[in-house]
């Protein structure tokens, strides 16, 4: 690699982070405004040895950066497979389906499906399952996580709703509301006569608290965010088991709900 490749390439990585699509204007202060044709033989240069590639925005080309590591790998490759890994890398954590695939590519259905097994053998790629869509082969790179469009999110499991995990994680926030919208709830002395905080009480927990809660807890291992703690709350409240306090920002258990677990 000549020195202005090198340097152009370095300038590139440190001035925009990875994915920025330069534009000819952009590189052509980074060389310092080169003459254009020049600038032109430093890319392809680059563009040879996989460091850059080139890319459309609209109607206008561009070129992204790759790093050393990445070039790398591209080379090892064959056109085909580079071709095939570079539109999944693209897809990002969305995946891309081998029909989308084979349609971006133009290439044969066989050529594709080889070029799938070898990425994959490789551990370069990896074929993941969505809810949505069950039937369909959906790849993206090996080191990404699904997003959750494509897993369901923490309810599912191996893209089966997971109705166990939802109700223990139901039971667990209810009992946890509960000892704290009743005075002695839980305790040994517990009886069929409702005893109620004053209404000057400020222990109903939010949301926030309960989440926390939950974090804290070690109950699961499943990542959740308050937004999912909110939902199963809500279900809580459907099914009249929480009521909403304070305008929606507090919850506390129902009496009913509480006598009825026994």
């Amino acid at each position: 690699l000549s020195d202005q490749a090198a340097e152009l390439h370095l300038q590139m990585l440190k001035s925009r982070s990875l994915g920025h699509l330069y534009l000819q204007q952009e590189l052509a202060q980074l060389c310092e405004n080169k003459d254009n044709g020049d600038m032109m033989v430093i890319l392809q240069e680059l563009i040879s040895v996989m460091l850059v590639r080139p890319a459309k925005q609209g109607d206008e080309l561009g070129f992204l950066v790759v790093t050393y590591e990445k070039a790398a790998k591209l080379r090892s490759m064959s056109g085909d497979d580079a071709m095939i890994y570079l539109r999944i890398e693209e897809a990002g954590r969305e995946g891309i389906w081998t029909k989308t695939l084979k349609a971006k590519t133009n290439l044969h259905q066989t050529v594709v499906l080889r070029g799938l097994k070898q990425l994959e053998s490789q551990n370069y790629i990896k074929c993941v399952k969505s809810v949505k869509h069950p039937t369909r082969k959906i790849y993206m790179l090996f080191e990404l996580q699904p997003s959750t469009d494509l897993t369901g999110g923490p309810w599912f499991t191996d893209s089966e709703i997971d109705t166990e995990f939802i109700d223990s994680l139901l039971n667990i926030i209810w009992r946890y509301v509960c000892s704290l919208s009743f005075p002695n709830a839980f305790g040994e002395h517990y009886n069929q006569t409702q005893e109620s905080y004053t209404s000057s009480y400020g222990g109903y927990p939010t949301c926030l608290q309960i989440h926390k809660f939950v974090q804290e807890s070690g109950i699961t291992n499943v990542e959740l965010d308050s937004s999912h703690v909110r939902n199963l709350c809500e279900v809580l409240v459907h099914d009249d088991k929480l009521e909403r306090r304070d305008g929606g920002v507090t919850y506390r258990a129902t009496w009913k709900s509480f006598v009825e677990a026994g």
